[in-house]
């Protein structure tokens, strides 16, 4: 499997490193993923932004991570082994866990969407990504109220526009 995670910004004069308004420096994120790729990647930009990253191995070890430490947004692979982002966002909100949620799928179907923010999920963020995506999606998943939305990454809304 193949994974594409850029570090371009394209954030115009707002650097993302720094402590401006694009940038996520000081936030504590846990990332749950199970693909050691896609640790590696994705915990470099959230490093190069600023934040300091833990990283879990599948959903059930970032449900008791976010339950016994705390963390401002809890990033979440939804396809992972022995509890899935789905069960593992839900286990969260029973368990009072009221940090940003984001999902990270490369199934960002409206149906995969309605069911990650029924789940308890504050924003979806589709595979391909970059670091301005993700940003994107951090700063619209810590919002109050959430908007409970999707951050399509550039390259799904240019698929989607070549249709």
């Amino acid at each position: 499997m193949a994974f594409r995670v850029t570090d371009q910004t394209g954030l115009g004069s707002s650097s993302p490193t720094g402590g401006g308004p694009d940038g996520i420096e000081g936030l504590r994120v846990l990332y749950a993923e199970d693909h050691p790729e896609m640790q590696r990647a994705v915990g470099r930009l959230l490093k190069v932004a600023g934040a300091s990253v833990a990283i879990a191995q599948d959903g059930l070890e970032a449900r008791d991570r976010a339950l016994a430490e705390t963390f401002d947004v809890v990033l979440m692979d939804l396809r992972m082994p022995n509890m899935d982002g789905f069960e593992a966002a839900r286990a969260l909100r029973a368990g009072g866990c009221h940090g940003a949620l984001i999902a990270l799928t490369a199934d960002a179907t409206p149906a995969v969407r309605a069911y990650a923010l029924a789940a308890g999920f504050d924003a979806l963020l589709a595979k391909p990504f970059d670091l301005s995506d993700l940003i994107r999606a951090i700063h619209l998943a810590r919002e109050w109220p959430p908007r409970h939305t999707s951050v399509p990454s550039r390259a799904a809304v240019q698929d989607s526009g070549s249709r």
